[in-house]
């Protein structure tokens, strides 16, 4: 767009104006610019909002980056990564880096302009960035730094947004630290001869009003501000017959001005707010329900009201039904693909379903179907494109957004499972376990067995990678999870919930030493795998929980049969995250199996190419752990120790312990390997009283064992016992895992 203000070249840059309304603003303008924080610039519609930042910029910053964002201008699901950018792989289509509006303004300035339109969803994320001056591209696990300044600006009332819920309140005042409010050409009627001056030293050729024609210029109405004036200048600039222009030109070249011309802005700018895409078609079935509603129904007292034919109204009537029953079946077709697993077939006739819905406007409980149509395609385009999905993000907080206009908690409550695998996948742990909280309360405020039963899941779920395993499987006991197979598990999030809470079962008892429970929860679902031929996504899941388990308790044999057919089954349906897992797992089955270098490409592969490219940064640490192993085994003990290193850093950054105490126990062997006693001790023996904190019973066994070794080794036995006693301590004495009846029989050596 052409800036509201141009100037030429060694002409004064800034915004004309002697009234005191600009006077006031030019001064606290030059006192703002002294500071870095940020400013909220408020003012209507062609008041000239740009011009105030450019001009507050070039005080404060001069010389470095002034960066733009139409908040309003870009659709949601594309805005984020405008925003921040995002990685190569980030989402289908993401072929390279594209650099964010934040760092392209580095040090500079970020103009966020109509920020009341700024999705909810993102909210957040401007927050954090101005809070703690850090973002993270989309797809990408590095943090970057912001160190410009942020300046919004915004024609609306953001404190009713507010209060509406509308516009997070916290954000609002982290922008308002300083506020300027722009006034309306109306308001400042005394500026208006200088911007006069202005524009018309803009055109290509001179051009002058005499006084009579100024005074009218003055006198007029100009609900556009000063964007009206300009245009207006530049018309006359191209049509007036000479250079100066009279009262008389002036007439013929302007619009006659109406009493109500005020009026018509304001009202056809409220018809332009209406939703859906056809502007004409909803203004067009507004007022027929409106005049219906004022003739209670009579459709030909409506049609006269409406200056139409009563056969007009009635036909608008059918076709809105006609058009209802279209999404219906729309929506039906697109449930029945998914239940299928079919979720690339199923996009066209959802988003067929929503394109007949947008030209409904307003019917009786269309909202509900247009939720289902984007919240399924939320579930479509995870299943599709991976976990962090612009376009499902994008289409859940579209039903979410629906939901929440309607005040219908059930419905918001059902969304924020989806929201929850985004964040609970892109290791935002925090976000996850406050979002699963927010789950739990929404199922308790509005009841229903499915809510219960999602909200108890993502809870355990994110309790499990945090590290927190006693509390995960009581959670899952808290939600009757652990019972038999519930006939009301639901089914609607395009997921197997079972499957999902028979793995997480069986992972959690592993690591707290329950193996017995989990190895029944591998039995279970290598069962609910062959019982789910008819749903290949739902056989993936649990064929998904089966492998990993298998691998977890040394099931070898299990494991390559379960990996492969994992990874052949995902690989025939195009679930590319899971064919990942299923090659991690397969990889890993091979470098056990003697085929070191063949199983740590398949993993390299399998995690990099599908998992990690799909979103799956939360199995960094499970297949780092893998990989190390085998190039352990395969005698690249350096290559294992880098490895983990990186894995440690970033399982630490997002606080994810899940495989925290394994990942370091394999460091402490490495450095055996390497050869530097020394520093493994000190490894082994944090990972040692990590193990013991967060009563993890495999990797605190594995690694008494190590450390007792090593001290054996350099002779000093005295402390073996200590360490060994203390690994035992209040575990089962009967306890049917390997190291543990190492560590028995070892210290019944040393009592002998």
């Amino acid at each position: 767009m052409e800036p509201l203000y141009s100037t030429r070249p060694g002409e004064e840059e800034g915004v004309p104006g002697r009234s005191p309304a600009m006077q006031a603003l030019q001064a606290l303008l030059r006192r703002v610019a002294q500071s870095d924080r940020p400013v909220l610039i408020f003012g209507p519609t062609g008041a000239g909002k740009e011009v105030i930042a450019q001009q507050l910029h070039r005080l404060s910053a001069p010389g470095k980056p002034f960066i733009d964002l139409n908040c309003g201008a870009i659709p949601e699901q594309l805005l984020e990564s405008e925003l921040f950018g995002h990685a190569r792989g980030a989402f289908t289509g993401a072929v390279g880096e594209r650099m964010g509006h934040l760092q392209m303004a580095g040090a500079g300035t970020l103009f966020l302009d109509e920020i009341g339109e700024l999705p909810l969803a993102l909210q957040p994320k401007l927050l954090r960035v101005l809070e703690t001056g850090q973002y993270r591209p989309l797809g990408s696990s590095e943090s970057r730094h912001f160190r410009g300044r942020v300046v919004a600006a915004t024609h609306r009332d953001l404190k009713r947004l507010v209060a509406e819920e509308r516009f997070r309140e916290d954000l609002y005042y982290r922008l308002s630290v300083f506020e300027l409010e722009l006034p309306g050409l109306n308001e400042r009627r005394e500026d208006i001869p200088d911007l006069i001056e202005h524009f018309c030293r803009q055109q290509r050729r001179p051009l002058h009003f005499d006084a009579a024609a100024l005074e009218l210029l003055c006198q007029r109405d100009w609900p556009g501000n000063v964007r009206e004036l300009r245009n207006s200048i530049d018309r006359i600039g191209t049509l007036a017959p000479s250079p100066l222009v009279d009262r008389e030109t002036l007439e013929q070249l302007l619009a006659p001005p109406s009493p109500a011309s005020a009026l018509a802005v304001e009202l056809a700018e409220a018809l332009l707010g209406l939703e859906g895409p056809d502007k004409l078609a909803a203004v067009e079935t507004l007022l027929i329900e409106h005049a219906l509603n004022r003739c209670n129904g009579n459709k030909s007292a409506a049609a006269q009201l409406l200056g139409v034919n009563r056969k007009v109204i009635e036909r608008r009537v059918r076709l809105r039904q006609d058009l209802r029953l279209t999404v219906e079946r729309y929506l039906a077709e697109g449930r029945k693909l998914i239940d299928g697993a079919d979720f690339r077939g199923a996009l066209g006739p959802l988003q067929k379903g929503l394109e007949v819905a947008e030209r409904v406007y307003e019917g009786k409980d269309l909202w509900r179907l247009q939720f289902e149509l984007h919240r399924l395609l939320g579930v479509s385009f995870r299943s599709i494109e991976g976990w962090l999905s612009i376009t499902s993000l994008a289409s859940y907080r579209d039903a979410q957004a629906l939901a929440a206009r309607q005040g219908q908690a059930q419905e918001m409550a059902s969304v924020s499972f989806g929201l929850w695998t985004t964040l609970l996948m892109g290791l935002e742990l925090a976000e996850a376990r406050a979002t699963a909280q927010q789950m739990l309360q929404q199922a308790q405020v509005a009841g229903g067995e499915a809510l219960r039963i999602e909200a108890h899941l993502a809870m355990a779920n994110t309790l499990f990678w945090l590290g927190d395993f006693e509390e995960s499987l009581a959670c899952l006991a808290r939600g009757r999870l652990l019972e038999d197979d519930q006939a009301c598990w639901p089914s609607n999030q395009g997921l197997d919930l079972v499957g999902l809470a028979r793995t997480f079962e069986g992972l959690a008892a592993f690591e707290l030493g329950l193996f017995s429970q989990a190895r029944q929860a591998l039995a279970r679902l290598q069962s609910r795998a062959e019982q789910a031929v008819d749903n290949p996504f739902n056989r993936a899941v649990a064929l998904q929980g089966a492998a990993w388990l298998a691998a977890v308790l040394g099931e070898r044999d299990a494991l390559g049969h379960l990996a492969r057919e994992l990874e052949l089954l995902s690989a025939r349906h195009e679930f590319s995250f899971y064919r990942g897992v299923g090659m991690i797992l397969r990889g890993y089955h091979q470098g056990i199996s003697g085929e070191h270098e063949a199983g740590e490409q398949a993993i390299a592969e399998g995690y990099q190419q599908h998992v990690l490219r799909n979103g799956g940064l939360l199995f960094h640490g499970f297949q780092a752990w893998k990989r190390g192993e085998v190039l352990l085994l395969g005698g690249r003990a350096e290559a294992c120790l880098e490895l983990v290193d990186v894995a440690l850093d970033l399982a630490q950054d997002h606080q994810e312990r899940a495989y925290l105490c394994e990942l370091m126990l394999l460091r402490g062997r490495a450095l055996l390997a390497l050869g530097d006693d020394r520093e493994a001790e000190a490894t082994l023996r944090v990972a040692l009283s990590t193990a013991l904190t967060l009563g993890v019973v495999p990797a605190r066994l594995h690694a008494a064992v190590e450390l007792a070794r090593l001290l054996e080794r350099s002779e000093r036995g005295t402390q073996v016992q200590s360490i060994l006693v203390r690994a035992l301590r209040g575990l089962d004495p009967q306890l049917d895992y390997p190291p543990a009846s190492t560590v028995r029989s070892w210290l019944a050596r040393l009592s002998s």
